[in-house]
Order: structure tokens, then sequence, then C-alpha cells
């Protein structure tokens, strides 16, 4: 990779740390969030609620600046924003201002995965966007990791208020912003497709970018919003089972305490990191469509076996602890589909696209706890886990429906999934590089 390529890849993996530590440390304060201004079980997740449809709002709208203004400005406005409001959070003097700065904090974080990733896709040479991307979403349980940090030294060691955990978080999210556009430029693809030579941000809009609604369902493109939209929807409900349910199994199905729950999850985060990063190189050898069914196999073989031993009433710990392993491996998939849906559209609608397929992801995500929740009603939270496992198998018939992607050049995937663009398509000069 070139010095570009490897400055995107440090800057956005940054970026995706700092964005799961603000979007985690609310689950961790929220306690006390919840004692100080005397919160009920329904305005907490009505909380929940407005974080979400802040991330759907977000993941809409602010890729249209990214593809209009440049993928910099689409960056550093998604963190500038949700650094800010993070503040907010840490400012606020009741449950409607907490309310209002965890909106635009899913504002930011929600457009973030999709600026992100195309961004990085456009300038890692075509032999290694499914390693980058791994590494991107290595950013993830890093972040995790991050905001029990800054919790348990703020809360837990110096005995602070809850509000502290915020502004700490402030300061990495705007220190960031000024080397991402002092050190970083607009990729040659975006250039290109604007029909820019260099890196000044303009306000004249491209005649590319007029009504980029409809151009998702035009002719050439609407095939590539079908595959990615589906592979996000079925994504959401996959990724969501496994995070959120599987430490309910546990305690449920299995009496694990908090402290057994706690160090089955960190060592799933643990193995999941090792996970994004060997889906990634896999997939670039290998290719796509095989990574994903076989990390969609080990998933599905670890829900089935937490299934039988709940049947059979077995607890055998050492068993339970290698099912947390495959299950933290499997989350894997993210890196694949999240990699394939941006390489599919073409430069001048790739953050629009990718933002539309994420952000209906994130609306099924807001619907999947109710269904999952009566399934466990009626049977078990490991069979609630195993349907939510077994809906991710539908990304299966939605890869296959398009080329695979790996080693080939963004304008050659666009054209064979959508057909030629004439002018529209252009060639992925980051491919013309030497890793």
């Amino acid at each position: 990779m070139d010095k570009l390529a490897r400055r995107v890849l440090i800057f956005v993996l940054l970026a995706w740390v700092i964005d799961a530590a603000d979007s985690t440390i609310y689950s961790l304060t929220l306690p006390a969030i919840k004692d100080e201004f005397g919160l009920d079980l329904t305005s907490m997740g009505m909380l929940a609620s407005i974080f979400l449809a802040g991330t759907v709002l977000g993941a809409m709208i602010l890729p249209v600046v990214a593809d209009r203004l440049g993928r910099r400005i689409g960056i550093c406005t998604c963190v500038g924003l949700f650094s800010l409001a993070t503040c907010g959070v840490g400012l606020a003097s009741n449950a409607a201002a907490v309310a209002f700065g965890r909106f635009f904090t899913g504002c930011g974080t929600g457009a973030e995965w999709p600026i992100g990733a195309a961004y990085l896709s456009e300038v890692v040479p075509a032999k290694r966007r499914g390693w980058a991307m791994g590494v991107m979403q290595s950013g993830y349980p890093l972040g995790f990791f991050l905001a029990g940090f800054i919790f348990l030294v703020t809360m837990g060691w110096m005995d602070l208020n809850w509000r502290s955990c915020y502004w700490v978080l402030v300061i990495p999210g705007l220190a960031l912003c000024i080397p991402t556009m002092t050190m970083l430029r607009e990729s040659d693809a975006w250039l290109q497709s604007h029909g820019r030579k260099d890196q000044t941000p303009s306000l004249d809009r491209p005649q590319a970018s007029r009504h980029w609604c409809l151009q998702l369902f035009d002719a050439a493109n609407r095939k590539s919003t079908a595959i990615a939209t589906t592979m996000h929807i079925f994504g959401a409900v996959y990724s969501y089972g496994i995070v959120v349910w599987m430490p309910s199994a546990l305690m449920i199905d299995f009496g694990f305490d908090k402290k057994e729950v706690s160090y089955f999850v960190m060592l799933s985060w643990a193995v999941g990191t090792v996970g994004y990063l060997l889906a990634g190189y896999f997939a670039d050898r290998a290719g796509r469509k095989p990574v994903l069914a076989a990390y969609l196999l080990i998933g599905l073989l670890a829900v089935g076996a937490l299934n039988a031993m709940h049947l059979t009433g077995s607890h055998n710990t050492a068993l339970l602890l290698a099912i947390g392993a495959m299950m933290g491996v499997s989350v894997g998939v993210t890196v694949i589909y999240i990699t394939y849906s941006s390489e599919i559209y073409p430069d001048q609608i790739r953050t629009i696209g990718l933002g539309f397929s994420v952000a209906i992801g994130k609306v099924v995500a807001v619907v999947v706890p109710a269904a999952l929740g009566a399934i466990a009603e009626m049977s078990s939270v490991s069979a609630a886990l195993l349907v939510s496992t077994m809906c991710g198998v539908l990304m299966l018939p939605a890869i296959l429906c398009g080329p695979e992607t790996a080693g080939r050049n963004l304008g050659e995937i666009a054209a064979a999934v959508g057909g030629p663009r004439g002018d529209l398509a252009t060639q992925d000069v980051a491919t013309a590089r030497r890793p």
C-alpha cells in the first residue's frame, strides 16, 4: 500500500475505535444516569431507540456530504458530530438533553461506517481491500475495551461522576479531525468521478450527483442496491443476535452469574478481533463468497451446539468457552458484507448507496429485539439466538447474485453488477499501485 492508503487505514481505524467507545460508554454509565434523572425502564428504552433513530438518519444523510464534498470532510463531519454530541451528554442537565445528545451521537456514528468503508475501498489496492476492511472493523472491539477502561479509571479508581467518561472521550475525537484534513487527501477515484483535478473543496454540484435517491434504483444500480441492502438487513439480524442475546442465553438458559458472563464476553470479543482480521485476509485470497459461507457455518455450528447443550441439560464450561470463541470468530461476517457492499457501487454513489443499505439494516435492528424476545418467551433464549443466526444465512443468496470481487478493480466490479455506465464508470486507480 502507498502512503495515502496506510494513512487512511490508520485514521479510519482510530475513528472506528472512538466511534465504538462513544457508543458503548452509554451502556456502562446508564445506571448512574438513571439514578440522577430518575428514569424508569420505559424512558431508558426510549433513549436507546432515539440513539438508533439517529444512526439511521445519519447513515442516510451524511454520506451525501461525503459524496458531494469529499471523503475527508465526510469523516470529519461524523467524528466531530459524535464527539461534540458526546460532550453534550456529559453537560446534560436533564433527560431531554441526554436524549438530544444521544440522537446526534447516533447520527455521527451511523454515517461513519459507510463513509469510512467507501474511502478505504477507493485507496487500498484491490488485492488487500478485504484485509484492510478487517483491520478497520477490528476497531470496534478495541473501542469496547477503551470504553471499559475509561469507565474503570474514572468511575472505578478515581470515583468521579459519570459525566467524566463523556468529557474524556471528546478529546481524541476532536483531535482526530485536524490531521484528517491536513494529512489526508481525497481518493483519485472520487476526484475523477467528480471531474476534479485538485483537493480544494467545492460546493458545486456535479451532474452525476443529482437525484441520488433515484440513482440507487435506476437500471444501472438497482441490482447493487438490492444485494447490499439484503446483506445489511440479514447481517444486522445475525450480528445483533450474537452480540446482544449471547450473554442473556448464558445467564437465563445456563445460570451464569454476571462475573462469569463478563469473562465469557471478553473472551468472545478478544477472539472476535482475530476473527475480523482473518476474515479480511482469507477473503482476499479465497474470495468473498466462500469466506462468508465459512464464517456463517462456524456461527451455525456454535449456536446449534449451544441449543443442543440447553436441550440435554449439559453445562460443560470448557465446551461453552469453545462455543463462545466460535461465536466471536463468526461475527467476522461483518467484514465480508461491508467490504462487498462497498465494492459493488460506482464511485459517484458509493457512500450514498452504502449509507442507504446500512440505514435499512439498522431499521430492521430496531424491530429484531421484539421479535427475538417473543421467540425467547415461547421457547428459550438459545432458540431465539438460533433463529437470528439462521436468518444470517440469507446473506448467501444475495451475494451469489453478484460477481466475485476479490482482487478486481472497482470500475470492473461496478460494470459487472450493473452493466456499462459510460462516462460514469471509473477505474480503480488504487490497483495500479503495488501493495
